[in-house]
């Protein structure tokens, strides 16, 4: 019975009317919405927060879009632009040097703005910053695509393109957070400069703990030594 329900289900979901549904909405979330938050990033982000227009999901798209971006951008960029070693490419690291970046700015902004009254929880910080990835994943993978056919001679246009994604990722970014926490414009900034003397504390502290960690690590190998060399080695 469970598997005649679960079939039904599966054969629902592929209808033709529920995927064109479905499609449409994906559409909606993944394209649309980004696109408006860049062009009306004051009304688009007052729907971001109290409309509930973000979705979680698609946070979760862009941020495996920017891994997926990079991985590209180092095994995939014309040989005029990139001078990455295939032989050096880390899968992991490549992912580390996006979650850990995103997670460290999420808790530092959180802390900075709880300090100054931002309206802005966790989740929120979250969406926001993997919406302002939309526009430089897809200039990024156009970036890519047109690299491995352009001459020596239009390398800017592949420079510009990355150049765009970058600026427009910090434009969403500044709007967003001013959007969310409620901010005016100098107060965002003031919030920008705090933020990363929270991320520098951080950094900071999480360097101390390795460290500490690596002595700790140390002291206790050294007596581990000692120990075999008085008790196992010398009783011989």
């Amino acid at each position: 019975m469970k598997l005649v329900n679960i079939m039904s289900k599966f054969k629902s979901f592929f209808r033709r009317d529920n995927l064109k549904s479905k499609s449409k909405m994906i559409i909606e979330d993944c394209i649309k919405m980004p696109v408006r938050l860049m062009v009306y990033p004051i009304r688009g982000y007052e729907e971001f927060k109290y409309e509930n227009k973000s979705k979680n999901y698609v946070s979760i798209f862009y941020l495996i879009m920017m891994i997926i971006a990079q991985v590209i951008a180092f095994n995939g960029d014309g040989f005029l632009v990139n001078k990455n070693n295939p032989n050096d490419f880390n899968l992991l690291m490549t992912i580390a040097l996006i979650i850990f970046p995103v997670a460290i700015f999420v808790f530092a902004n959180w802390a900075t703005t709880a300090l100054m009254d931002g309206k802005g929880n966790m989740s929120q910080i979250f969406r926001v910053i993997t919406y302002s990835f939309f526009p430089y994943v897809w200039l990024s993978l156009l970036a890519s695509i047109i690299s491995n056919y352009i001459t020596a001679d239009e390398v800017v246009f592949f420079t510009a393109l990355h150049t765009l994604g970058i600026g427009l990722l910090a434009y969403m970014l500044f709007f967003g957070m001013l959007g969310i926490h409620e901010y005016g414009l100098f107060k965002t900034i003031l919030m920008f400069l705090f933020t990363i003397v929270a991320i520098a504390v951080i950094l900071f502290i999480i360097l101390l703990f390795f460290s500490l960690i690596q002595q700790v690590y140390a002291f206790v190998k050294s007596l581990y030594d000692e120990f075999v060399m008085r008790f196992l080695v010398w009783t011989r």
